[in-house]
C-alpha cells in the first residue's frame, strides 16, 4: 500500500476511535443517569477521551493496525483499562462533585467492546478497499510446515498476494518472479537453510530492487525472541532470558489461584454428578492420581477424574517399554481397551482435567503451562527438553490447542518451549480463550 494511503488510514482509525470513546462516554452516561448528555460530565468528556488516545497511542493502535482478532481484543482491554483507572485516580483527587465510579465502570466496559468492535469493522471495510482499489503487493514465500502456514495468515492481515513453492527455485526462475512477474519480495522459510543459495538470492533481489526476507530456524534458535546486539561492529543474535519471572510469575500466580478457586465455587455440583457417574461404571476410586515432574525437575502428585479400569497402569506395560526403546516419547493409543465407557467422554470432552485444579491450588500447577510429563518419559528428555521444566506445567497449553496428542514429541516439545520463551498474559489468555473450540473440535482428545 502507499505511504499516504497508510497515513490517511491511520488518521481514520484515530477518527474513529474517538468517536467511539466518546459515543461509549455517552451510552454510559444514558445508562447511569437516564440522560444522553449531562452539561457537568460533559465538560469532563473532552479529557477522559484524551487520556484513552494517549492510552491506544502507547499500545501501537496507530503503528500495528492489521492483527488478528484476539490480539486486537486483548490490546483493547489493555489500553481501555489503564485509561479507566488514570481516570479514576484522577477524579478521586479532583472533586468538585462526587463523580460516579459506576458511570465510570460503565463507559470502561461499553468503550471495550464499540472500539473492538469498530476496529474489526474497518479491518474488514480497508480490506475490500484495498482488493478494489489498489494492486496487491506480491510475495514470493519458498518453504512449507507451520511457519509458513503463519505467514500465509499475517499476509492476508496485510492484504498481500503470496506465491507459496516448497523448494528454493533456480536463479533464473526468482529473476523472472521479480523482474517480469513484479513480485516484490522474497521470503524464505525452508529448513535448513542453504546458505550459498541465500547469498545468491539476496543479490538477486538487491539487484532487482525486491525485498528479502529470512525467517530463522527458531528450533536452532532454541524459539526465543531474538535481540540483535553489536559486538565491535558484527551484528549478533542474542536470545532474551524467559519473562516469567518477578512481578510477571506473580500476577500469573495469582491469576491461576483466583481462576482455581472461582471454578471449584462454580463447578462443584457438577463434580459431584461426575464422582458419581465413575462410581456406577465401574469399581475404584474417582480420582486417579500419578507422580508426573513438574517445575524444576520437582516430582509432584497429578490428579485427575479416573478414566480407567483400576490396574490398567500394568496392561501394555511391555508395549508401552518398547515404544520408549524406540525413542517415542509419547505413548498414546487411539482404541485403549483399558478406558470406561464414562472414561471415553470424560476424556473426548476433556473432562477428567478438571480435577488439577487441586493441583494449581496447591501450586504444583498453573492454569496455562507445558504439558505435565510423565515422570519416565521426563527422564529421557535432552538438554533442550529439560528448557520446558522452568515453568509450572499447565492444565491447558499451546500443545492442547493445536492438536493434543495428535502432535509428536518433538512438536509437543517445540511448542511448550516456544511457551516458556514468549510467555506473557496475553498469551496465556489467548490460549485459555482457545481452548474451548479445542475441547469441541475433539481432535487428539483420546
Amino acid at each position: 500500500m502507499k505511504r499516504k494511503f497508510v497515513f490517511f488510514l491511520k488518521i481514520v482509525y484515530l477518527f474513529f476511535d474517538v468517536l467511539s470513546l466518546f459515543l461509549s462516554y455517552r451510552l454510559a452516561m444514558l445508562i447511569r443517569f437516564g440522560e444522553f448528555y449531562s452539561p457537568f460530565y460533559s465538560k469532563l468528556a473532552l479529557g477522559v477521551v484524551v487520556i484513552g488516545i494517549i492510552a491506544f497511542y502507547y499500545n501501537d493502535f496507530y503503528n500495528k493496525t492489521q492483527i488478528t482478532y484476539i490480539y486486537e481484543l486483548f490490546r483493547v482491554i489493555r489500553a481501555c483499562t489503564v485509561s479507566f483507572l488514570f481516570v479514576l485516580a484522577v477524579t478521586f483527587y479532583w472533586r468538585p462533585l462526587t463523580f460516579s465510579r459506576l458511570m465510570f465502570t460503565y463507559f470502561w466496559l461499553i468503550g471495550i467492546a464499540l472500539v473492538f468492535m469498530e476496529r474489526e469493522l474497518l479491518k474488514f471495510f480497508t480490506g475490500i478497499f484495498v482488493k478494489k482499489f489498489f494492486q496487491p503487493e506480491k510475495v514470493v514465500v519458498i518453504g512449507s510446515g507451520k511457519i509458513c502456514a503463519a505467514l500465509r495468515r499475517r499476509l492476508k492481515l496485510r492484504h498481500q498476494v503470496g506465491l507459496w513453492l516448497k523448494k528454493l527455485p533456480s536463479e533464473k526462475k526468482i529473476e523472472e518472479l521479480v523482474k517480469r512477474r513484479n513480485f516484490r519480495s522474497v521470503i524464505v522459510a525452508q529448513f535448513p537453510v542453504d546458505h550459498s543459495m541465500v547469498v545468491s538470492l539476496t543479490n538477486i533481489c538487491e539487484t532487482l530492487g525486491a525485498e528479502f526476507q529470512l525467517v530463522p530456524d527458531i528450533l536452532e534458535l532454541k524459539l526465543g525472541d531474538l535481540v540483535i546486539d553489536e559486538f565491535f561492529g558484527i551484528p549478533l543474535l542474542r536470545l532474551k532470558p524467559t519473562p516469567l519471572t518477578g512481578t510477571h510469575l506473580l500476577m500469573k500466580n495469582i491469576f491461576d489461584v483466583a481462576a482455581a478457586i472461582l471454578t471449584f465455587a462454580v463447578l462443584m455440583p457438577f463434580f459431584v454428578i461426575v464422582g458419581i457417574l465413575i462410581k456406577l461404571d465401574s469399581p475404584g476410586p474417582v480420582i486417579y492420581s500419578q507422580v508426573r515432574r513438574g517445575k524444576k525437575g520437582k516430582d509432584f502428585k497429578f490428579y485427575k477424574f479416573r478414566t480407567m479400569f483400576v490396574g490398567a497402569d500394568k496392561i501394555y506395560e511391555d508395549l508401552r517399554k518398547k515404544h520408549y526403546e524406540k525413542n517415542g516419547l509419547l505413548f498414546k493409543l487411539k482404541n485403549d481397551r483399558r478406558v470406561t465407557r464414562v472414561g471415553k467422554i470424560l476424556r473426548r470432552w476433556s473432562i477428567d482435567e478438571f480435577p488439577q485444579f487441586f493441583n494449581v491450588l496447591k501450586g504444583d500447577m498453573s492454569i496455562v503451562g507445558p504439558r505435565p510429563q510423565i515422570i519416565c518419559e521426563a527422564e529421557k528428555y535432552d538438554s533442550s527438553a529439560k528448557r520446558r521444566l522452568r515453568t509450572k506445567p499447565g492444565i491447558t497449553g499451546l500443545w492442547q490447542v493445536s492438536g493434543r496428542s495428535d502432535l509428536s514429541y518433538d512438536e509437543m516439545v517445540r511448542l511448550d518451549l516456544y511457551y516458556v520463551q514468549n510467555w506473557s498474559m496475553e498469551e496465556d489468555f489467548r490460549i485459555i480463550i482457545r481452548t474451548v473450540p479445542a475441547i469441541f473440535s475433539k481432535r487428539g482428545a483420546y
